[in-house]
């Protein structure tokens, strides 16, 4: 099975659910360790390694989200294993507390429930991922995921993918804030080199040299920080809330009643580090952005064959409360 919606009554039982969807109920992938006297979680399949922390010397309200190319062992904290991205708080494997784990990529504020939903959405037809939307409180949501791109052409190695969510929490937060970050993301600056999607970039890219990384982050010059290798990182632009198809499609607001219902791909493009050039690499699978003026949290909609399952990035909200994210919202696809 593709798909599976719940209730949890705290991390460590979503975490658990998680775990059983990705191993048994939609399958394929392995469990490397559900640690609950660490706060570690960690699952794998082929070239792609996800582990998390959260923390256990007190409440959590943080999930820290690591990406590796392969697991090493059980004994092996989050953000230690095989070729590790850099991004996720990795500076001590135990210990940890919120404060530490948002500094990276994380999915922030995201509490110890209960969740009154979240949702599992996968498929395994051609491009396995699980993106992952849990409702942390009535109409307040958070997003993390983790697959392999759709990719445009087969000259380079990777395209696996990680993604979490931070959410600024201000109540002057908007759709276009350019510190929240989530999905492949477009905006950021040099503070969020560390808590953006990642992309494995093995080889075949122009001038990549050393690197085996893709970071997210919205920086044309300056450096995106180096892996936990110490090989530098490159620029990858997303396409969430930014790029050449957001531009032209992102404000484009549908409804049922114009029979409009305009949902835009999330893009991956590679920055050559040497010319002024970029590269196509493809698309995150099943998951579009949309402008959800006119539509509800977890209103569905069905173009096609397809049923699109829609979200807003935090809180669809006009009022000025803390993380709102006004019409930015975020449509997956259910496969059942």
């Amino acid at each position: 099975m593709t798909y599976a919606t719940g209730t949890a009554i705290n991390l460590e039982d979503l975490l658990s659910k998680l775990s059983t969807f990705a191993t048994t109920t939609h399958g394929g992938w392995t469990e490397g360790y559900l640690n609950t006297t660490n706060g570690w979680f960690e699952l794998h399949k082929g070239s792609l390694s996800v582990s998390f922390k959260y923390t256990k010397t007190g409440t959590p309200t943080v999930l820290s989200v690591h990406q590796a190319s392969g697991f090493i062992s059980a004994g092996t904290a989050p953000g230690a294993h095989t070729a590790d991205s850099g991004n996720g708080y990795n500076a001590g494997a135990t210990g940890h507390t919120n404060a530490n784990l948002e500094t990276e990529r994380c999915v922030r504020d995201i509490g110890n429930g209960p969740f009154p939903s979240y949702f599992f959405f996968a498929d395994d037809v051609d491009n396995d991922y699980i993106h992952v939307v849990v409702e942390v409180s009535t109409n307040i949501y958070r997003h993390f995921g983790f697959g392999a791109l759709d990719k445009f052409g087969n000259n380079w190695v990777g395209g696996e993918y990680a993604y979490g969510h931070y959410q600024v929490s201000s109540t002057s937060a908007t759709q276009t804030d350019v510190s929240t970050q989530t999905l492949l993301d477009a905006l950021g600056g040099s503070s969020d080199r560390l808590r953006c999607g990642t992309v494995r970039i093995a080889s075949g890219l122009a001038n990549q040299g050393a690197a085996v990384w893709g970071a997210s982050a919205s920086l044309a010059s300056a450096s995106l920080l180096d892996d936990t290798a110490g090989n530098v990182r490159r620029q990858i632009h997303g396409g969430f809330r930014g790029g050449p198809l957001a531009r032209g499609f992102g404000n484009v607001a549908g409804s049922f009643a114009s029979g409009a219902i305009p949902l835009q791909s999330i893009d991956a493009w590679y920055r050559d580090p040497s010319n002024a050039r970029v590269y196509l690499l493809g698309f995150m699978p099943d998951v579009r952005a949309v402008n959800i003026r006119n539509f509800e949290p977890k209103q569905e909609v069905t173009i096609g064959s397809d049923t699109w399952t829609m979200f807003p990035l935090s809180i669809k909200s006009a009022a000025a409360v803390a993380g709102r994210s006004l019409n930015s919202g975020i449509a997956y696809r259910k496969v059942v």
